[in-house]
C-alpha cells in the first residue's frame, strides 16, 4: 500500500472516531484509538509520507478537533459526577436532619 492510500485510510479511521464521539460511544473507543495511533506511526515511517503535507496537516487538524471534543465530553462527565456527589451529600444531610 502506498502512502496516499494509507493516509486516506487514516482519514476514514478519523471519520469513525468522530462518529463514535457523536454517538457517545466513548467506552468502546480505547482499542480504536490505540490502533489509530499505531497506524499513524506506521504511516509516518512510510516512504512518500513526508510529501503528503497537505493531507497530513488536515489529518492533524482533525485529530486536534477530536481531542477537543473528547475534552468537552470529559468536562461534561466530570460535571455530572460533581452534581451527583452534591445531590448525594444533600440527601444524606436531609436524611440526617430528619432523624434528629
Amino acid at each position: 500500500m502506498n502512502a496516499a492510500a494509507r493516509l486516506a485510510e487514516l482519514h476514514q479511521a478519523m471519520d469513525q472516531i468522530f462518529a463514535m464521539l457523536d454517538r457517545g460511544e466513548i467506552e468502546a473507543m480505547p482499542p480504536m484509538l490505540d490502533a489509530y495511533d499505531r497506524d499513524v506511526g506506521l504511516f509516518c515511517a512510510m516512504e512518500g509520507a513526508a510529501q503528503l503535507q497537505e493531507g497530513v496537516q488536515a489529518l492533524h487538524d482533525r485529530q486536534l478537533e477530536a481531542i477537543a471534543q473528547m475534552r468537552i465530553r470529559q468536562e461534561q462527565v466530570l460535571g455530572l459526577m460533581r452534581q451527583q456527589r452534591q445531590s448525594s451529600r444533600a440527601l444524606h444531610a436531609y436524611a440526617g436532619a430528619g432523624g434528629d
